[in-house]
């Protein structure tokens, strides 16, 4: 994972942060790995320099998962898994959002409590939280991330709420009671990446190294 943590840094930032990263790598990979992605454009997927190409010049749409589930449920599609608010969304859904309904990237916002981690920063409707997601055209989900919960009070209440133990969280904790700020961060899946850059349809295909029974040390 390739995981930039930001104090003093809010919901908007992250996402700022996220599609300028993503941008960023993919730029400098089709300027300087041209011959490697046309090679991978020619043998594995046919549309792969024109779909990279798009997300470098798209602006990301930006959702929030509420606005997301309604157009999912009015889509007339027929999908594997059911969707509803308060279910988690499935990568059919992600594609479809991205595919057929907007068309680029998308950046997906302010899901359920009850769906996301405990140290995601809850909105003021309580039912909410600040979490982010970019979900990009032929893959999914690519980015996930949040701005975390700074509030003392209102972290130890989501960790009860949870069904955990407080103590074992106490050096988390800590950081909050000795003096925290506004803060994000965001977790980008290195081989879903290498995936999504390749065209590769198999994440076990861009593993940079062996998995074979006994192969690891350590």
């Amino acid at each position: 994972m390739v995981e930039p943590e930001m104090a003093f840094c809010d919901l908007e930032g992250n996402m700022n942060l996220a599609e300028e990263f993503l941008k960023e790598v993919i730029g400098d990979l089709l300027e300087n790995c041209a011959a490697d992605l046309d090679f991978f454009n020619k043998r594995i997927e046919p549309e792969l320099l024109a779909t990279l190409h798009h997300v470098v010049e798209s602006g990301f749409e930006r959702l929030t998962y509420t606005e997301a589930v309604k157009m999912l449920e009015s889509s007339g599609e027929a999908f594997e898994f059911p969707v509803g608010w308060g279910t988690d969304l499935q990568s059919e859904h992600e594609r479809w959002l991205t595919e057929k309904k907007v068309g680029r990237p998308v950046i997906l916002t302010d899901y359920p409590k009850e769906i996301k981690a405990f140290y995601m920063r809850g909105n003021e409707d309580g039912k909410t939280v600040r979490a982010m997601d970019v979900l990009a055209p032929r893959i999914g989900e690519i980015i996930g991330g949040s701005q975390r919960e700074e509030r003392l009070d209102v972290l130890e209440n989501r960790i009860t709420e949870s069904g955990l133990p407080l103590e074992p969280y106490w050096w988390y904790l800590d950081l909050r009671r000795f003096g925290s700020a506004p803060h994000s961060g965001f977790g980008l899946g290195f081989e879903r990446l290498m995936m999504y850059v390749t065209g590769m349809k198999n994440i076990r295909d861009v593993i940079p190294f062996h998995r074979t029974p006994g192969h690891a040390e350590f």
